[in-house]
């Protein structure tokens, strides 16, 4: 498999990101705003859309960026689910086991007892590598199957890294952009409530430039936690 090329907008898994980006990392070129939306639209304005975007969808971007998770995995499951959506390719993992309470302590075919036996050592539990080619997941939803751990004993947790995002932007994100952009032309530079020059008056009910019909556009693509 060819290694697939990250636009990076910084450290990846950084969501706090306020790089600016440059043409060909922006989700529409100008002419295609024209094309698509018959709008005459500025590049300054498509950033700042874009801006808005990666925010609302608490993300570094939505092109193909590199995440890392650490997650709990359910008593008697083999199962998680990755924030980030669509998956691209994992590309490592470890798990560990954790003591939880005794009356879930995992046993293996044989009744052995892992952490029994890591407990007379006094050695805190430790992350094992785990080959990436043993995990199965579906990338539109983000479901991880695991495989079993040392000793045949399920991981408590999972550290994970894995690639997401999309090689082409949604036609629906773009219209929450064009959506945006609209909203940004509208009220200008401010978040005024009334303006009156004689007859003229304009009001903004709503806080801010992403609108409610631009937030259900990008609602799929939303992360609901920071990991």
């Amino acid at each position: 498999m060819a290694e697939i090329g990250l636009r990076q907008f910084g450290h990846p898994g950084v969501f706090a990101n306020t790089a600016v980006p440059d043409e060909p990392q922006l989700y529409m070129s100008v002419d295609e705003v024209r094309q698509l939306f018959s709008m005459q639209v500025q590049p300054g304005q498509v950033r700042f859309a874009q801006s808005l975007i990666n925010t609302t969808c608490n993300r570094p971007s939505l092109w193909i960026e590199e995440y890392d998770e650490r997650l709990e995995i359910p008593s008697d499951r083999q199962q998680v689910i990755l924030q980030a959506t669509p998956v691209i390719k994992i590309v490592a993992a470890a798990g560990r086991y954790s003591y939880g309470r005794r009356d879930r302590r995992a046993l293996n075919q044989i009744n052995y007892d892992y952490l029994a036996a890591v407990a007379v050592f006094g050695s805190p539990p430790r992350f094992t590598d785990i080959n990436v080619e043993n995990i199965e997941f579906y990338p539109p939803t983000g479901e991880c199957w695991l495989p079993t751990g040392f000793f045949l004993i399920n991981y408590t947790q999972i550290q994970i890294k894995y690639q997401a995002g999309f090689n082409q932007i949604p036609d629906r994100v773009k219209a929450a952009m064009a959506e945006i952009i609209n909203t940004i032309c509208a009220k200008g530079v401010s978040d005024r409530y009334m303006f009156q020059v004689g007859k003229v008056h304009r009001r903004f009910r709503e806080s801010g430039f992403v609108t409610p019909q631009a937030y259900d556009l990008l609602e799929p693509y939303i992360l609901r936690s920071l990991f």
